[in-house]
């Protein structure tokens, strides 16, 4: 059986969680290969809803095996807040997740180093969500990082904590009580540690016995392709890889073992934090699409941008990715507008995925839009005509199959050609 990578093809935020959740109904595990809390995946099931940030969404689903990469940065204390927030919803995870022992762990005092340099940029700032995630990939890189597997240590453990720990206090310049808070953050970090570190595992290995079982294991990325630190909007951009081929580097296994890249699309365009939007709407149609799509982040509850779907942006990620399959997300959001529009390049036949994106000037393909409610809509049929040229468009832009489309939060609000 194949490894599915499931990836963003945006700023994230395009609904992965509540795709990975629907084809995780099928699979014997899924594997989270990328970032850190600061992504937030929503999952509604048994009539609940779910904010994960590091756990993989299948995990909502009972039968499904959990698994966290080596490219994953973890801040103990958060995971444990979500294990938490499952079980008093009757989910447990014991027995089911698995955490690579070399993920990288996020020390208290990263976050005052985050929100520190954050405060300095002043007007340029990244927009970061100040968790932290910036200095752990850091210290990976610089080689002095605490990886989980260390706890098994404790004297090894114990002497990088407390290095990271003086670090932020030399670097920030905390005055008395703010010692005292981060001194306390440490030995909440240190239990935390100590209990998460029961669910350490060898990650790879587990991928490939499931795969030698023909089970099927999808592979969850988080955040989006255009905040990848190498394929997306630098410098405004995360720390953590974000596009398919992180999947394989992050979670051990080879790409002979993927047989699908699908790509979740939201059928607008949505930014959290600053950086370069070319079909931003700063106005009101870009709320219309804010209230209608609920454009509020998971983690950090701030207003997202809105513009239109950036066609350009979409078939360039589709293409770094690999995607064999697009999922479009969020169609019913669109429902009442007169028109819509699809950025399909630029002024000049520009293009820019960096600095120069800034510069890019978006040129449209303009769309009669529909007045019919769709949510919840399952069959392809049924949708109104201008919602399925609408989806053609998308598909003849990207080059990719829609195969899917999202209309509604529900599990099963899907409608599948």
């Amino acid at each position: 059986m194949p490894v599915s990578i499931v990836v963003g093809l945006q700023w994230g935020d395009e609904g992965k969680g509540k795709m990975v959740d629907h084809l995780a109904e099928k699979a014997t595990a899924v594997a989270r290969f990328s970032g850190g809390a600061n992504a937030g995946h929503t999952v509604i099931a048994e009539g609940r809803k779910f904010a994960l940030h590091l756990l993989p969404s299948g995990l909502v689903r009972r039968n499904v095996i959990g698994m966290i990469g080596s490219a994953c940065v973890m801040d103990p204390v958060t995971i444990l807040e979500e294990i938490k927030s499952l079980e008093e919803n009757g989910i447990s995870v014991e027995d089911r997740l698995k955490i690579s022992g070399k993920i990288n762990l996020t020390h208290p005092g990263y976050r005052y180093l985050e929100k520190q340099r954050e405060s300095d940029l002043a007007n340029e700032k990244i927009g970061t969500t100040g968790r932290g995630i910036g200095p752990t990939y850091e210290r990976k890189y610089r080689r002095n990082a605490i990886r989980l597997e260390d706890v098994f240590n404790m004297d090894t453990y114990r002497a990088l904590v407390d290095f990271h720990t003086e670090e932020a206090i030399s670097s920030l310049n905390l005055n008395a009580d703010e010692v005292v808070k981060l001194h306390s953050d440490v030995e909440k970090f240190i239990d935390a540690s100590r209990e998460v570190a029961r669910f350490a595992d060898d990650v790879s290995l587990s991928i490939s016995k499931v795969l030698g079982e023909d089970g099927l294991v999808i592979a969850e990325g988080a955040q989006g392709s255009l905040l990848d630190p190498d394929h997306g909007s630098y410098p405004f951009v995360t720390c953590g890889q974000c596009v398919s081929g992180a999947a394989c580097t992050s979670l051990g296994f080879g790409p002979t073992s993927v047989t699908d890249v699908v790509g979740i699309l939201k059928a607008y365009t949505t930014r959290v934090g600053s950086g370069p939007f070319p079909t931003e709407l700063d106005n009101e149609t870009g709320e219309k699409i804010r209230q209608a799509g609920h454009e509020f982040g998971t983690t950090t509850g701030r207003p997202r941008r809105c513009g239109w779907l950036d066609g350009a942006l979409a078939a360039y990620t589709a293409r770094i990715n690999g995607c064999t399959s697009v999922t479009l997300t969020l169609l019913d959001v669109l429902s009442g507008f007169d028109e819509l529009k699809i950025c399909t390049g630029y002024l000049g036949d520009k293009f820019a995925t960096g600095r120069a994106m800034e510069e890019l000037v978006p040129v449209y393909e303009t769309l009669p839009g529909w007045t019919e409610d769709i949510s919840g809509e399952t069959a392809w049929g049924n949708l109104p005509e201008a919602a399925r040229a609408y989806v053609l468009a998308v598909e003849k832009i990207l080059d990719v199959p829609v195969t899917s489309i999202s209309t509604g939060p529900g599990r099963n609000d899907v409608i599948w050609r």
